[in-house]
């Protein structure tokens, strides 16, 4: 069984005895049944929220159902009544749970499905509840005065009940909780709540019902700066402030005044949660709005970094194919010498190819269209195919590049193709910022995490300390190499998108002056 579930199981039933059995110490024998009954939301929300299947709810059922018993039990109700008392509740919840179903995320389109819910919900439990509270409560032996109070306070106090606690406890959340930074907002926060108290303790013993309903703005000030959680707080705070005053039996019957208080929070709590989840659609639909903004504003920026870049590095492979093009048809060149010439317009070709495919692969990442095909890829060969490829364009410089310590079982779940590109991406850097004498190192080895790590050092210049949170940014270059660099600057930013795209990871560590060396992190397979 789940860790989580059994914790939250606990919590519902001792939450459940606390609220059940003070609800039975508040009434003290002002009625058979309870006049406040918040228990039932309490546990309704939880099972809701936590439980999955019915087989998960008939253990929270069981649990709620003992924790009854215990509380109607201290509360010096008799044997027979904590027993009906407490299968009336247990059926009541059993019903609020079938009329539900097996949702568990309540989503309601327009306000008529919201009104149908809270009947079949809401209402329609707690009256059969209240039928069956006075049925067992005139079988008890009381009066049949005493058995119709009893099941219209059972009724009353479930559906105010439900109305207060339901649609926060449902709504609420720790994320929620914590976007709203209550350790930065603490004066705000204890300025709302002082509010709040000061407005119920001077406005509600007035007993003039149209000054009372001062303090709905003073709970709608708390929840517009904190949301569900000040709904909540607001709530809780009204209740223990009006409860804690003293009232005069002559005033006001006592059973009349806490239902009443129940309606007033009724009313208060759907208020302010129709509220709070208002201004949450706001926040996201800013939050939308500005996150598109930035987008839109980064795009723009991308495209003029685009067509700067583009233009510059386009310039020079154009430049040679054009100007040994026309010189190869004007016969100028001798024929010894012709396909000197046609390599090098072949080798710009290749350049205007690569920075096409390294600008069509940014293109698809934008859009989440990038490729992948993910098989077993064994790390030696395909580091050898690799070297091989690139070790005459290396050897140009003076420099080689050296394959060690690769074990021939290593192997690593990737795009055979994205992998080759990745490589070939770090070796030409490592190549283009090294110095001209040193080797490049590739090593390959088993992480203790189920990753295979390959790694790609060179002996040069490094990459300054400044520079480390630019390196994976396109058209970005390493600064202080003391010499120009050919390419785009797109290399590292491919790299980074295709090693992520596998589930992997990249980064690098650098001494400047002594060496720089990147790694990949992949899966491991067998």
């Amino acid at each position: 069984m789940r860790k989580e579930f059994v914790a939250v199981s606990i919590l519902a039933a001792v939450g459940f005895f606390l609220l059940g059995y003070g609800a039975i110490r508040l009434t003290a024998g002002q009625s058979p049944t309870a006049i406040i009954w918040p228990a039932d939301a309490f546990a309704l929300c939880l099972m809701l929220r936590y439980a999955k299947g019915w087989r998960e709810r008939i253990v929270m059922l069981a649990g709620i159902f003992i924790a009854d018993l215990f509380g109607n039990g201290l509360g010096n109700i008799s044997a027979p009544l904590t027993i009906g008392y407490s299968l009336v509740n247990t059926l009541e919840l059993s019903l609020c749970l079938a009329l539900v179903g097996q949702r568990r995320m309540l989503r309601f389109r327009n306000a008529p499905s919201v009104a149908l819910f809270g009947l079949k919900v809401g209402l329609l439990p707690p009256l059969i509840g209240g039928l069956a509270a006075m049925l067992v409560t005139w079988l008890g032996g009381a009066p049949a005065s005493d058995a119709f109070a009893a099941g219209r306070n059972w009724f009353f106090s479930d559906v105010l009940g439900f109305c207060i606690f339901f649609p926060i406890g449902m709504t609420i959340s720790w994320r929620q909780i914590q976007k709203l930074r209550l350790r930065q907002r603490l004066p705000l926060a204890l300025g709302t709540l002082t509010l709040l108290v000061a407005v119920t303790t001077l406005v509600y013993p007035l007993h003039h019902y149209a000054l009372q309903f001062l303090i709905l703005p003073a709970a709608l000030i708390m929840t517009s700066r904190f949301r569900i959680l000040g709904a909540g707080v607001a709530m809780i705070l009204i209740a223990a402030v009006v409860l804690a005053q003293p009232v005069a039996s002559t005033v006001i019957d006592p059973v009349w005044r806490i239902q009443y208080l129940q309606l007033f929070l009724a009313v208060c709590s759907l208020v302010c949660v129709r509220a709070a989840g208002l201004l949450n659609q706001r926040d996201l639909h800013q939050a939308i709005i500005e996150r598109r903004h930035r987008r839109a504003v980064r795009a723009s920026r991308f495209k003029s970094q685009l067509l700067s870049h583009v233009s510059h590095e386009v310039r020079s492979p154009l430049s040679a194919i054009i100007g040994f093009s026309s010189m190869l048809e004007s016969g100028s060149l001798s024929a010894e010498r012709a396909p000197e010439f046609a390599a090098i317009i072949g080798h710009n070709g290749e350049l205007l190819q690569r920075l096409h495919d390294d600008l069509l692969d940014l293109s698809r990442a934008e859009v989440g269209a990038l490729a992948i095909v993910a098989e077993r890829v064994a790390v030696g060969s395909t580091l050898k195919t690799c070297v091989g490829a690139i070790r005459l364009d290396a050897s140009l410089g003076g420099k080689d590049v050296l394959i060690e310590d690769v074990a021939d079982s290593l192997a690593v779940q990737a795009d055979p193709v994205r992998l080759a590109q990745i490589l070939n991406n770090l070796i030409a850097n490592a190549f283009k910022y090294g110095d001209n004498f040193s080797p490049i190192r590739v090593r390959a080895h088993a992480l203790e995490d189920g990753f295979g790590r390959i790694e790609i050092t060179n002996t040069g210049p490094g990459i300054p300390p400044g520079e480390r949170r630019a390196v994976f940014l396109p058209f970005r270059r390493a600064a202080d190499v003391g010499r120009h660099v050919p390419g785009a600057g797109l290399g590292l930013s491919i790299a980074k998108l295709l090693v992520e795209a596998q589930g992997g990871r990249i980064d690098f560590e650098s001494v400047p002056g002594r060496q720089t060396r990147f790694w990949i992190d992949l899966p491991l397979v067998a």
